[in-house]
């Protein structure tokens, strides 16, 4: 996993250059800018949101804001995520209990 000095230099870029949902950056690019892979950039930002900053994302790519709306937007993609994650899970457990739909 990466460093939490990656992170601060992350958050510091995000702060200083995409502040909102208009000025978000790709996830593809911001990882690029950082010498990281896709997956360490995802993890990265789990971090940062796990100790309480407002890294907000959509199709649109990653921005850090204050303003609650967009924070709010990217916890209902989030709990989205979440409740199909869910429904995965219980399928699988459906194939291995033997039962199929």
């Amino acid at each position: 996993m990466a460093n939490i000095n990656l992170g601060e230099l992350v958050l510091d870029y995000l702060k200083d250059n995409h502040f909102s949902e208009e000025t978000a950056v790709k996830n593809r690019d911001l990882a690029e800018m950082f010498n990281l892979r896709g997956r360490e950039l995802r993890d990265l930002v789990t971090t940062l949101r796990q100790r309480g900053n407002p890294v907000c994302s959509s199709s649109y790519g990653y921005w850090y804001s204050t303003d609650p709306a967009d924070v709010e937007k990217t916890l209902r993609r989030l709990e989205g995520q979440v409740k199909s994650m869910n429904v995965s899970i219980e399928g699988l457990r459906r194939a291995i209990a033997g039962g199929t739909t």
